[in-house]
């Protein structure tokens, strides 16, 4: 009898345990990430709330987001995705190789990897490599395709030891990314 008793107090004592993170997991939903969605140049991403919209180094860039907390005092994302869109000139295809064909004479570039990918049902050129500005070692990966005469690039960059761990922000964008 003793024995029921006391499993009978264990028992009552989880459940009383669990209920009380239950209803303080319910009461921190501040701290959860939201999907926000952006809308600019004939694109519309779905994006996490811990990234955010940022300042963009490039004049070709329709919008750029970066992780919240990469953002540096000039308002630049260590850790940001950039979307652009080029006019082109000339085919699509030698117009992007070109791009990273300029890059093999640069010693602050290595192509790591280049191929077709897919945007959707689009045909895409991906291009990753790393850059090394001012000692300071960043890896990406670039997605190119192309819309009415428009390269579009869409460019993911973040210093080497924090690439792996937020690519898959990038990645989601590419899978659920809207053209308009």
């Amino acid at each position: 009898m003793k024995g029921k008793i006391l499993m009978g107090s264990i028992i009552a004592i989880i459940l009383i345990i669990f209920l009380i993170s239950s209803v303080s997991a319910e009461n921190n939903t501040d701290d959860e990430t939201k999907v926000l969605t952006l809308s600019k140049g004939g694109l519309v991403i779905n994006y996490p709330s811990d990234w955010g919209y940022s300042q963009a180094t490039s004049n070709y860039s329709i919008m750029s987001i970066s992780k919240l907390d990469s953002i540096d005092s000039a308002g630049i994302g260590q850790v940001n995705i950039n979307f652009e869109k080029k006019p082109i000139e000339g085919d699509f295809y030698t117009f992007v190789n070109s791009t990273y064909k300029s890059m093999q004479y640069d010693a602050s570039f290595k192509l790591i990897s280049s191929g077709d990918s897919l945007i959707g049902d689009r045909q895409a050129l991906e291009y990753i490599y790393t850059s090394n500005d001012k000692g300071i070692e960043r890896e990406h990966k670039v997605v190119w395709f192309e819309k009415g005469g428009q390269a579009y690039a869409l460019m993911y960059s973040a210093p080497i030891d924090k690439f792996e761990q937020n690519l898959y922000v990038f990645d989601y964008i590419l899978s659920d990314i809207q053209i308009t």
